[in-house]
């Protein structure tokens, strides 16, 4: 099986298809701070855990490069999904929830990382352990530091934790805007150099404090919609209902076995990634579906608008 770090020109022209599927997604994609991700050594990033696999896939629009991935070791018990997974260089990583015995089979991963990282192709953990679909954040796990100390120990190299901050406008609605934010990375070597009087477990514990500060002040950047007048929209509301239910039917392929599939599930993080899937398996109903979602945004904000100014008046 080849190694997450090695090239694969199947797997870049893919994911090109893969970006495109992102970035249409919504209705706007800025990318900040590209400059501040480090060329002089390896690189881990540490980005929030919002939205499931919307996730990684807005991680993968930093740059035309391979990043690798860290997933949740359950999701491998299937060998062709695994096989899959590695291919799209998404490695397993064990939580301690999964008990000892599933733990210690992270030491092999944790090679196949150092690996990847001493090919100078960074990698990408979510600290958190586990996705929260909410403003905020979990606590951090200390595996991704970890990680960073081994390779540091093994490489002569510089190994830097990057802070990035994933944010939605909306965590579940369609054609909304996002933002990937870039922090000050964090060089392990001189971190640890820096705290010497304390204990490694005390350095573990400050760093994922630290960096989890650093995610948290890249989040919550998105501005608020601006409010215009609702008499008007409403006029143009009414006029455009003919385009929308054609729009709607012309796109059913699409929303409705979205919103059939994600009223199986509990967690509804799940939402942008059931979506874009739905998205990615029909690019001829696109643009149907971009109006009919535009317009549905555009009702949805006209009802609440014109409900908060009936409470007013």
């Amino acid at each position: 099986m080849a190694k997450i770090w090695e090239d694969s020109k199947v797997y870049d022209i893919a994911r090109l298809y893969v970006n495109l599927c992102t970035i249409t997604g919504f209705r706007g994609v800025k990318v900040y701070g590209k400059e501040k991700i480090p060329t002089d050594g390896c690189v881990l990033l540490a980005p929030n855990h919002s939205a499931a696999l919307m996730d990684p896939l807005l991680v993968l629009l930093i740059n035309n490069k391979p990043i690798g991935f860290g997933a949740r070791a359950d999701i491998f018990r299937n060998p062709l999904i695994a096989k899959i997974l590695h291919w799209i260089r998404i490695v397993p990583l064990a939580r301690e929830r999964d008990g000892r015995a599933s733990v210690t089979q992270n030491l092999s991963t944790f090679e196949e990382i150092i690996e990847c990282l001493d090919h100078n192709v960074p990698f990408c953990m979510f600290a958190e352990g586990t996705h929260y679909s909410q403003r905020g954040m979990l606590p951090f796990k200390k595996g991704i530091f970890r990680i960073a100390k081994l390779a540091h120990d093994q490489l002569d190299k510089k190994v830097y934790v990057v802070p990035m901050g994933l944010e939605y406008e909306d965590y579940f609605r369609q054609l909304k805007r996002a933002e990937v934010r870039i922090g000050d990375p964090v060089e392990i070597g001189e971190y640890f150099r820096t705290h010497s009087d304390l204990s490694e477990s005390e350095i573990y514990k400050r760093l994922c404090e630290e960096v989890r500060e650093k995610d948290l002040a890249l989040l919550n950047h998105i501005p608020q919609r601006k409010k215009f007048n609702t008499t008007f929209r409403a006029i143009l509301g009414a006029l455009a209902l003919p385009l929308f239910f054609a729009c709607a039917s012309a796109s059913i392929t699409i929303w409705l076995p979205a919103i059939l599939i994600l009223g199986s599930f509990k967690d509804k993080a799940w939402s942008h990634t059931v979506y874009w899937a739905a998205r990615a398996l029909q690019p001829w109903f696109w643009i149907p579906y971009w109006i009919f979602e535009g317009l549905s945004g555009f009702y949805m904000n006209l009802i609440r608008d014109l409900a908060a100014r009936g409470r007013v008046d």
